[in-house]
């Protein structure tokens, strides 16, 4: 199981990619937030981005491990449509039991992920569940259009790309997202059954 968890790891690096990210956007991502260009870029709608633009946001998105995880097409959609947040702490995100309307990718901060209705929880449990900057979350409830499972609070300020549900549809990424998810799935079924001695 191990080595099958390994080798899709592998793999998924590989199909996200060629070296897109240009010479001067090897920048690390520690300490830095997302920088003023970017964020004027993301308050143009899609339509008005131009193709200089949305290469500029690909390859400062490919930052995120999150986001190369997915493939040049994918990361090209998502770099045409997102759009930048920035949040307090104990600000609420994602609220259990509500409708799912965006995906998002941590920038910059912190989240927690608690199972209470206001977040609350998270500032008092001496080790609550958190995701930090080059994370994503959310994409699954909007993706299948179920109601969210849990919270997510801001555990500091944080700065957050977010994906609408509005433009997740109209610009098919979902499609392509699950074209992504099934090619996964398939070369992770494909990796357990050749690791699987009764099969060799």
């Amino acid at each position: 199981m191990i080595k099958a968890c390994r080798g899709f790891r592998s793999a998924l690096k590989g199909f996200a990619g060629f070296d897109l990210i240009e010479k001067d956007c090897h920048q690390q991502i520690e300490g830095e937030h997302f920088p003023f260009r970017a964020i004027q870029i993301t308050k143009k709608p899609p339509t008005w981005r131009t193709e200089s633009e949305i290469k500029h946001l690909r390859n400062r998105l490919q930052l995120l491990e999150s986001f190369r995880q997915y493939s040049p097409t994918l990361q090209y959609l998502l770099a045409k449509v997102i759009r930048f947040e920035r949040f307090g702490r104990r600000r609420v995100v994602i609220k259990k039991g509500h409708e799912a309307t965006a995906f998002y990718f941590i920038y910059y901060g912190t989240v927690a992920i608690t199972d209470d209705d206001d977040g609350s929880s998270a500032f008092v449990e001496t080790a609550p569940t958190t995701i930090q900057r080059g994370a994503s979350f959310g994409e699954i409830a909007l993706l299948q259009k179920t109601k969210r499972i849990a919270t997510v609070v801001c555990m500091e300020e944080t700065e957050l790309l977010v994906v609408d549900k509005k433009d997740f549809f109209s610009y098919k990424l979902d499609k392509e997202l699950q074209r992504e998810f099934k090619v996964r799935y398939d070369y992770l079924r494909y990796s357990l059954y050749r690791s699987c001695p009764l099969f060799l």
